[in-house]
């Protein structure tokens, strides 16, 4: 079946943008740049976007799919946490284009906020913070919104986000480690068994 060829278009465009957000950051990032690479002439964000902060949001939205992760908690919330944690580090780390825009755009974000972190955090930080909550929350039986339910989420976050972002690093203090598809398991393996015993810990302290 053949695409309507403004269906292709605005593909292109979303491409072409995610490839400079994630080189340049959105604040370098221009319409005229962006619409060179795509082939489009700069009218075709307006068309189709409205502006650059729309285009933003459409590769955020474009990025933000995430089949991998488990849509709610299960029976066994153990289970889902692992699941959380394998398929969070593995679609950041082993690459593909579009899990590699995530990855930088995140980067950039973080060192320099623009006017489009209410759609990063919207998209794509709002829903798995809320998933991460929910399973932590099975897991200890505290409400998801606990102040305890909240450090433990962000105490894996971090734990997820040291082996991203102190990827360059890493190659050095500890040369093995190159990030194979079965290093990165063996990583997320580590970090749900280490995050369980503290929750399970948790857990047997909220019921006294």
């Amino acid at each position: 079946m053949a695409h309507h060829p403004e269906d292709a278009a605005r593909t292109r465009l979303i491409e072409a943008a995610g490839e400079i957000f994630a080189e340049q950051g959105y604040e370098s990032a221009t319409i005229r740049e962006i619409c060179a690479r795509a082939g489009a002439n700069v009218a075709a964000v307006n068309y189709h976007f409205r502006d650059k902060l729309g285009l933003y949001g459409a590769v955020i939205r474009h990025i933000a799919v995430n089949p991998d992760l488990p849509g709610s908690v299960s029976e066994d919330p153990e289970k889902a946490l692992r699941g959380f944690i394998s398929a969070m580090l593995g679609k950041l780390v082993l690459g593909g284009q579009g899990r590699q825009w995530h990855l930088r755009i995140m980067v950039h974000e973080l060192a320099r906020p623009s006017d489009g972190l209410p759609i990063i955090v919207e998209e794509l930080i709002g829903p798995r913070y809320a998933l991460l909550r929910s399973i932590i929350s099975a897991i200890v039986h505290l409400p998801s919104d606990h102040d305890t339910v909240r450090l433990s989420a962000h105490s894996i976050i971090g734990q997820i986000a040291h082996y991203i972002h102190g990827r360059p690093v890493l190659g050095h203090v500890w040369p093995a480690m190159q990030f194979t598809p079965e290093q990165v398991e063996q990583v997320a393996g580590h970090i749900a068994e280490f995050s369980l015993a503290g929750l399970r810990k948790i857990a047997g302290t909220s019921k006294q």
